[in-house]
């Protein structure tokens, strides 16, 4: 079973970059809500969000450089999206999709658990 998952990992990246992703997220999240940060979900969804956009640029960035840009040209290419490849745009927005998803369900989740209690105070018997 981990053979496949693996496998599965290795043979699609956007996905596992997107179920990586799910996981930092939630982790992130769980920890900033616990240091009672203001919007801890979209906190975690940004910062998850930009580590995969920085991975990507940074690998664009040295792939195009062996391409034989110079260190200018190929920075600015890999900071503007410029001479970026479909697998690289896949891996960050896949990820950046599912990050964002999972800051929208945790919101929500704690919004309808803070209006919860309120709601059962008023039906005293």
């Amino acid at each position: 079973m981990l053979g496949i998952l693996i496998g599965f990992m290795i043979a699609n990246p956007a996905a596992s970059h997107a179920m990586t992703a799910v996981l930092e997220t939630a982790g992130m999240a769980a920890a900033l809500i616990l240091l009672r940060t203001p919007r801890p979900e979209g906190t975690a969804a940004l910062l998850v969000s930009t580590y995969y956009y920085g991975r990507e640029a940074g690998q664009r960035e040295h792939d195009i450089k062996h391409a034989g840009w110079d260190a200018v040209q190929a920075h600015l290419g890999a900071e503007f999206l410029y001479g970026w490849s479909v697998p690289n745009l896949q891996q960050w927005i896949a990820p950046t999709c599912a990050a964002w998803a999972v800051a929208a369900a945790l919101y929500l989740i704690r919004l309808r658990g803070a209006r919860l209690p309120t709601a059962a105070l008023g039906r005293r018997p």
